[in-house]
């Protein structure tokens, strides 16, 4: 128990460097704003993709919130912020996930990386983008929450997809397919 333990914790140290990694590799480019990363586990649970989708776009033609719960399950894995603590920013995905990006969760699950979506209305500490680096492994897409207040960072990343994500990422990857996080995203 005590090895699982350990190994649990090693797993947490290295998904948070990632995500400290990946807030200072867009700082390093310029974007000095961007301050916080918020890694989620997600992970499909009912329907097919022609199914999701068609629920996903009936709710957005009505301005109603999508039935995300009913399709996938969102765990938060990993976070740096350098204004929040991993707590506060689980306990404000509720409000901080805008329904911009929730409505790309669909996109981002089912599509080969590299996937971005953007909110460029979302404000304060609420997530402006959300962004799929490589493909799903063991049923899971790995994606990366930004707060982006300078809207140029969504042409970086287009620009450079898959640009040093080893490098960025490190041991991240094979930590984040062990540890498994109890919040649920309602």
């Amino acid at each position: 128990m005590n090895n699982t333990a350990t190994q649990a914790k090693h797993d947490a140290e290295a998904a948070n460097a990632a995500a400290q990694r990946i807030v200072r590799h867009f700082q390093s480019k310029g974007f000095t704003r961007i301050t916080e990363a918020l890694i989620l586990h997600i992970r499909h649970i009912a329907g097919d993709r022609a199914e999701v989708d068609k629920a996903f776009e009936a709710t957005h033609k009505q301005g109603r919130v999508p039935p995300l719960s009913m399709y996938f399950t969102i765990h938060p894995y990993a976070h740096y912020s350098e204004f929040r603590s991993f707590e506060e920013a689980k306990a404000a995905l509720g409000n901080d996930f805008t329904l911009t990006l929730i409505y790309d969760i669909p996109q981002v699950f089912f599509d080969p990386a590299p996937v971005l979506g953007d909110d460029p209305l979302a404000t304060g500490a609420k997530y402006d983008v959300i962004m799929k680096v490589w493909d799903n492994e063991e049923d899971c897409a790995i994606a990366i929450l930004l707060n982006d207040p300078d809207a140029s960072f969504v042409d970086y990343i287009g620009t450079h997809p898959g640009a040093d994500w080893q490098k960025i990422m490190g041991d991240f990857k094979v930590a984040s397919t062990s540890l498994n996080d109890a919040f649920t995203l309602e």
